[in-house]
């Protein structure tokens, strides 16, 4: 389904919406927003992932594309410029959205990608306004089964939404190897079965799965690490800042413990009647 209004009127309509959702408050010296804002991303993932499932979505330059928990706005610009078409960029960070359109213009795609901040439990677009929806990791603070219930609503019959969503291989995981991963998600994780169960129970059918490559995991946790040592040496944070510790928990984590025990699925999920 097309939205067949203009950006400068579909911002209007949203404008209320926009101003009333909270940001995310600064924890530390340095916050998770300042922390990954030098970084390509605020979760493992890149290019190659995103385009092994969005390979399997027949997206039109006509199709407005619905981004949820667009981030650092890497992925919006990408989808943008790869597929020429509009993006809604949606975060409930203003700073987020601001840098999405500082990457967009440099990417030569800020006509295409349209900021909104919202909520992402209480989306303020119609009923099935979207065709594709868009949501790596943007899943992880709601959980699973509730993403999928507020989402499924702006979504068309037949519509797709392709979500990142990580989980363990075994079920019955201990909690050492669930890690600090886990804890920053809503619900504990369960393995493929249990989100193939839940995908049927919200009322969409899985369409296509990729798992994401290793490497995706080990580049990004180096790159966290690389980045939160520069910043200490610099003598912008210490290594008790709460967000320094937090990033070099996980990363140590995956590196061993984690790995080869947790994985990242990205689910091409279409709604159902």
């Amino acid at each position: 389904m097309k939205i067949d209004i203009a950006p400068p009127a579909f911002h209007h309509q949203l404008a209320h919406h926009a101003t009333s959702s909270p940001g995310i408050e600064a924890a530390s010296t340095v916050d998770l927003f300042g922390f990954y804002a030098d970084l390509p991303r605020i979760e493992p993932g890149g290019v190659t992932f995103s385009s092994a499932y969005l390979s399997a979505i027949p997206i039109k330059s006509s199709d407005t594309v619905a981004e949820l928990g667009c981030g650092l706005g890497t992925n919006a610009t990408w989808i943008a410029r790869s597929r020429c078409c509009p993006v809604v960029a949606v975060d409930s960070d203003q700073r987020h959205l601001r840098e999405t359109m500082r990457r967009a213009e440099e990417g030569g795609s800020s006509s295409l990608v349209w900021p909104v901040r919202a909520d992402l439990a209480n989306l303020p677009f119609p009923d099935q306004t979207f065709k594709v929806v868009v949501a790596e990791g943007a899943a992880l603070p709601l959980g699973l089964r509730h993403a999928l219930t507020v989402w499924r609503r702006v979504l068309a019959p037949g519509g797709v939404l392709a979500l990142t969503y990580p989980g363990v291989v075994n079920k019955g995981a201990p909690h050492e190897v669930r890690g600090p991963l886990e804890r920053r998600m809503a619900e504990p994780m369960g393995t493929l079965a249990d989100y193939h169960a839940v995908v049927r129970a919200a009322g969409f059918e899985l369409v296509h799965q990729v798992s994401m490559q290793p490497e995706l995991w080990e580049g990004y946790y180096n790159d966290c690490v690389r980045h939160a040592w520069a910043l200490i040496r610099a003598e912008r944070a210490s290594e008790d800042d709460p967000t320094i510790r937090r990033v070099l928990e996980e990363a140590q984590w995956y590196r061993h413990v984690g790995r080869g025990r947790v994985f990242y699925v990205a689910m091409v999920l279409r709604r159902v009647q």
